[in-house]
């Protein structure tokens, strides 16, 4: 028995041996593969059981105006999301957020009965209490959301971001690099529970907030040229309106507005035509205020003298292809300044004969036609031109009139305003710098020109012969009392879309001005698409600009140097209603009365005021009281309660 008991035990300790090898062996194989194959990994998941990251939230830049109003700006928000599976309630859950997200209660409560693991309730809700209610399986996350104080004022030009924050549009879109934020995070110890260890930060990368961009825009002449394209629209029961104000000297754009207006705050729910800048995009055949461009051709190369007189055939003008061209009001023999002042079609064309086809082509280019100008906008379109060899017979003759020649609103405003400078072009500037980390406005470059288009002593002539369309011509509902006016009215019909002819039942009503004649400051261009009513340019685009431009020019520092002779006739402001407005709105309204504002309280909305609206005179200041309630918007735009909506103070102050 001794020698089998002595066997057996020693095959267990074989066993035992070989056992202890394999296990050795697969430990050190784990071994290997956790220390050598799978160390990052590992090394990964244990950083995360004692560090955390946290995200720190960058803003994308503001949006300003020339005068420091902002227009774009990052507002705190919170979105909300939901695990379905952990959802009692689907039903009641949906009905709560659908009001938050403008989505529909059965297409939430459809999705958290599906089979997605994480899903959207609300996005980007700036007010959080509304939406913090216990639910199970409801979470929340801070996070930002685009906010347009202004709601729809210029809308089109300052454009839109998406959802996540990136330029989709307009302003936004273009400089979009310059504007967008790079958020930053800390990265810290955490005990046992995840909360952060004070004091054991280990790594911080600071967040980089987009740059703030000043706009050469002014939104209190923004406001008041969009307050009168809409009386234009709504006296002439036309489609819409454009306008352009620029600074003639600088190439600044102080205003553009498209009407119907578009509010950034709801760019989901607007159409793409509500959204498109129509001032660079769309292009207009200009009608008789491109006739100035004709006069500027052959007074700059000599070709008339003022005292020659026209032959304008008593109405009628039989072209070299056949075609009759007719003038509204027959006339004989008329001075060159009389041709523009009555708006003959034949006088301008005889004009126009005199140059070759060459040559005009080489002045309307020169002024700016059928390029680009170059504004920092995007899908701004060259315009229409045929090459000169493409011209049929009638072309010189047609687009002279200011047909078959296809034109944006901001290229008419600067063509003019090369008159008005003396005779430069200028680069249309919309940007006039960034706010740096000091506070400081970091300018833009400055005033660009482009190329002389004609002598200073044929612009000095043209602007005395727009003046004297004004005075005594077809412009004359656009005069200012005390300020002298030059400026051309136009009215064209519009193609029809294939091409075929002319739509008679649309057309474009124009004027285009600057002031004051013998120092410009101002530009303006209006358009009014379509009007029923009154549809000639002298007779509702010329009032536009009237009470546009007589508005601006009242307002303290409106016109910064008036004539020697007469001053301007003020306006007399009517105190506007406040009440119910946002802050930011309020003193905007006030900015375009030339009104001192001052708030008092805490809230968003101006809850009473003094004194009331409707008294009519200058005051000290207007005195608004502040508090919670419910913002009611300043415009009441067509079919959508946007534009207009300004209390009624009788005809007086605005």
């Amino acid at each position: 028995m001794g020698p089998r008991v002595q066997h057996t035990g020693i095959n267990r300790l074989r066993w035992i041996a070989v056992l202890g090898a394999i296990a050795w062996l697969g430990l050190s194989v784990r071994l290997v593969q956790i220390q050598i194959f799978r160390h990052e990994a590992y090394s990964a998941e244990a950083l995360e059981q004692y560090q955390k990251r946290v995200e720190l939230k960058a803003s994308r830049g503001r949006i300003v105006d020339r005068r420091g109003n902002s227009l774009a700006v990052d507002v705190p928000a919170t979105s909300f999301y939901a695990h379905p599976d952990q959802i009692e309630d689907p039903k009641g859950v949906a009905a709560h957020f659908a009001s938050l997200s403008g989505k529909r209660t059965e297409s939430i409560e459809r999705q958290l009965r599906g089979d997605k693991p994480f899903v959207y309730l609300a996005r980007q809700v700036v007010d959080a209490a509304a939406g913090g209610v216990s639910y199970a399986g409801v979470f929340q996350i801070p996070e930002t959301r685009r906010h347009y104080p202004l709601g729809p004022l210029a809308g089109q030009l300052i454009g839109h971001t998406n959802i996540d924050n990136s330029g989709r549009e307009g302003i936004e879109r273009a400089f979009d690099d310059m504007l967008r934020e790079k958020n930053g995070s800390i990265l810290g110890y955490v005990d046992a529970k995840g909360k952060h260890v004070p004091g054991r930060q280990q790594r911080r990368e600071e967040p980089e907030h987009g740059r703030d961009l000043v706009l050469t825009l002014d939104v209190v002449y923004q406001g008041i040229l969009e307050e009168e394209l809409q009386r234009a629209i709504d006296g002439s029961k036309a489609q819409g309106a454009l306008g352009v104000i620029i600074a003639p000297r600088s190439g600044e754009v102080l205003a553009m507005a498209n009407l119907p207006l578009f509010d950034p705050n709801k760019a989901s729910r607007s159409s793409p035509d509500r959204r498109r800048n129509r001032a660079i995009t769309d292009v207009y055949e200009p009608g008789s205020t491109f006739k100035t461009i004709a006069a500027a051709a052959v007074l700059e190369d000599e070709l008339i003298s003022l005292q020659d007189r026209i032959f304008c055939g008593w109405g009628t003008l039989r072209l070299a292809n056949g075609d009759t061209i007719r003038d509204v009001k027959p006339h004989g023999d008329l001075l060159f300044a009389q041709v523009f002042e009555k708006s003959s079609n034949i006088g301008t064309i005889r004009l126009a004969q005199r140059l070759s086809r060459h040559r005009f082509y080489e002045h309307i280019r020169n002024f700016g036609f059928a390029i680009r100008t170059g504004i920092d906008l995007p899908a701004e379109t060259p315009g229409l031109l045929q090459e000169v060899d493409q011209w049929s017979k009638r072309s010189l003759a047609t687009i002279a009139i200011g047909q078959e020649i296809g034109v944006t609103a901001l290229q008419l405003a600067m063509a003019y305003g090369a008159i008005a400078n003396g005779g430069v072009l200028m680069a249309p500037r919309i940007i006039a710098g960034t706010i740096g980390s000091d506070g400081h406005l970091e300018a833009r470059g400055g005033p660009q020109p482009i190329r002389r288009v004609v002598s200073r002593k044929t612009a000095a002539t043209l602007s005395e012969v727009l003046a004297g369309v004004v005075e005594n011509g077809t412009g004359q509902k656009a005069r200012i009392g005390g300020v002298a006016v030059a400026g051309k009215t136009g009215t064209a019909q519009r193609a029809l879309a294939d091409g075929s002819g002319y739509d008679p039942n649309a057309r474009i009503a124009s004027f285009v001005g600057f002031l004051p004649a013998n120092n410009p400051q101002y530009v303006c261009v209006i358009m009014v698409e379509n009007p029923r009513e009154n549809g000639w340019g002298g007779r509702v685009a010329a009032p536009a600009f009237r009470q546009t431009m007589k508005r601006i020019i009242s307002l303290p520092g409106g016109l910064l140097v008036e004539p020697a002779a007469k001053h301007p006739q003020k306006e007399v402001p009517v105190v506007p209603d406040l009440r119910g407005m946002p802050q930011a709105v309020a003193r905007f309204h006030a900015q375009m009365r030339g009104l001192p504002v001052a708030f008092s309280g805490s809230g968003a909305v101006v809850l009473s005021q003094s004194p009331l609206p409707g008294q009519v005179g200058r005051v000290e200041r207007i005195n608004c009281t502040l508090g919670d309630g419910v913002a009611r918007s300043p415009w009441k735009m067509q079919q959508a309660g946007l534009v207009g909506n300004i209390p009624a103070q009788g005809s007086r102050g605005i």
